[in-house]
């Protein structure tokens, strides 16, 4: 066995495990911190509360998500060769990016911010299907 592979294809599927389920977690926070925001603003005040809301959180949270997706997205397809949880993701870091766009009023942030947390949530589900069918 020559030492590129010598990662056992149980070590691999476990670390693309991990992977695909950090960045589902972290579309899931997104959904959460999204829908969640009013109520946690109301029960958590002070300094996490202004935290939460600012820009800064959601290029913070944009920062981990994206390179999460991509790992994962990329990982995936070099398993299944399937395209489909490839573009949902990509549509949903694009919809998370569009939301922090200069100018995007309070609503369209989170509309958009919503479906792209769903296009990044159906992607995975689709992605961690097509991996397991594919082992």
């Amino acid at each position: 066995m020559s030492a590129k592979n010598s990662i056992s294809p149980d070590a691999s599927e476990r670390r693309t495990n991990m992977i695909e389920g950090a960045a589902v977690s972290a579309s899931l926070l997104c959904l959460v911190h999204c829908l969640a925001l009013p109520l946690l603003l109301l029960l958590l005040p002070g300094i996490i509360g202004l935290f939460a809301q600012s820009a800064a959180f959601h290029y913070v949270a944009l920062a981990l998500v994206a390179p999460s997706a991509l790992a994962a997205f990329s990982l995936g397809y070099r398993r299944h060769r399937a395209l489909p949880p490839v573009l949902l993701g990509i549509a949903g870091v694009g919809c998370l990016t569009v939301a922090l766009l200069p100018g995007a009023g309070e609503g369209v942030e989170l509309w958009f911010t919503v479906a792209g947390t769903l296009f990044l949530l159906t992607g995975h589900t689709l992605n961690w299907r097509l991996r397991t069918h594919a082992a």
